[in-house]
């Protein structure tokens, strides 16, 4: 067959309304969380419509943990507000005391969804996991956590030299919008040579850890700052080892944990990542087949409409208008484009088009290489006929 005719052969409706997923590809998808422990969303971030997508997959998946694209100490804050009435609130004074020191999960939509994911769960202590590093703005927020550890005064004196600087300079980006001169964007070795020798001095496990993050993520902004392709290796490596240090701890309380993930399409794939590196898509695949259990990849994307973009230092995000094909890269998607089904739900709610890429494997079917990678990197792709905007939390 061929693709256009194999896509036509794959494809379902899945009809997302406010009473939830339904159609044929409802229980497609259904049947694939089901069998599924470890669930991952490839997206295009910044959209109201694919939080909702994944608040609806929550429903289904019912999720022990849920494994973002933040920094574990951002995660960490969110995670003890979700529950809290005052939740939104929060999330704002943290934003004005210390702005984009979170990534993703300060978005209105976003945060509604995993406060969502948070109220469905079955485990009573269910936690975002930040695997990624720390946002641009972070380093006010992680030295205020390495206070609270209680370290000695060397440590002390060094944090407080550091948070001088973090201030001033997030001064002069909130003035020009440019995070350059952020500790996280501009620190060179020489600069936090004293924090790390001080804490090394008096500083305690706690301590320790929050320096790491923060050291971590220098290395990782300026590594991708000289345009070096290891800053990518060094983050995928990152989010394994952040996701081994908190699935060891969650296995300590339940024997089978169901985790679903959320990162740029990039990340969530199974083999080389189009950035060429093996990314946390890949290593949660072979890591479920080690466990004698299941990964199912998901690559949701809006088609077209408008998704929000960063607009510089404390800045609401800006709407950008897009259509999917269009991106550099991502040309090889217009056959998937052109085949969505039309609206044909009787009431209220938005066809999406689910294809069942899973269909299209060892058919011998004529697809260029982009579509190889595809259907071998991702398990079902969804296709949301237009996608709106988010907006930051403040």
């Amino acid at each position: 067959p061929t693709l256009k005719d194999a896509l036509a052969g794959a494809r379902a409706a899945l009809v997302m309304s406010d009473a939830g997923l339904s159609g044929e590809g409802a229980a497609i998808l259904a049947s694939a969380v089901g069998e599924s422990r470890f669930v991952l969303l490839g997206e295009d971030h910044f959209s109201r419509e694919i939080p909702r997508f994944t608040a609806m997959l929550c429903d289904l998946m019912k999720p022990d943990a849920y494994a973002v694209e933040a920094g574990p100490d951002a995660a960490r804050f969110v995670s003890s507000v979700l529950r809290s009435s005052t939740r939104t609130k929060q999330i704002a004074e943290r934003a004005r005391r210390y702005p984009n020191s979170i990534a993703f999960l300060d978005v209105v939509e976003e945060n509604d969804a995993a406060a969502h994911c948070a109220g469905v769960s079955r485990n009573p202590r269910f936690a975002l996991w930040g695997l990624d590093q720390e946002f641009l703005g972070a380093a006010g927020a992680l030295l205020e956590a390495m206070l609270a550890t209680g370290p000695g005064p060397t440590s002390r004196a060094a944090i407080a030299d550091l948070q001088a600087r973090e201030k001033l300079a997030s001064e002069k980006a909130r003035a020009s919008g440019d995070p350059g001169p952020l500790v996280l964007l501009s620190a060179t070795p020489a600069d936090l040579k004293p924090l790390a020798d001080a804490v090394k001095a008096d500083g305690n496990d706690a301590t320790r850890v929050l320096l790491d993050e923060l050291l971590v993520s220098r290395h990782i902004y300026r590594l991708n700052a000289e345009g070096s392709p290891d800053s990518n290796s060094d983050r995928a490596q990152l989010f394994k080892q952040h996701f081994l240090a908190e699935y060891a701890a969650i296995k300590t309380e339940i024997a089978a944990p169901r985790v679903l993930f959320k990162f740029g399409d990039n990340h969530s794939g199974k083999g080389f990542s189009p950035l060429q590196v093996r990314d946390i898509g890949n290593f949660v695949a072979e890591f479920a087949d080690g466990e004698k259990a299941r990964s199912l990849h998901v690559m949701v994307f809006g088609a077209r409409g408008k998704h929000g973009a960063f607009a510089g230092f404390d800045k609401p995000l800006k709407a950008e208008s897009f259509a999917i094909a269009d991106y550099p890269g991502y040309g090889w998607i217009e056959p998937a484009i052109s085949g969505m089904l039309a609206t044909t739900y009787k009431g209220e709610g938005t066809t999406l088009t689910l294809y069942d890429l899973r269909k299209l494997r060892f058919r011998g079917i004529d697809m260029p290489p982009d579509w190889k990678r595809i259907v071998f990197s991702y398990d079902l792709m969804v296709l949301i006929p237009e996608i709106s905007a988010s907006s930051l939390i403040r």
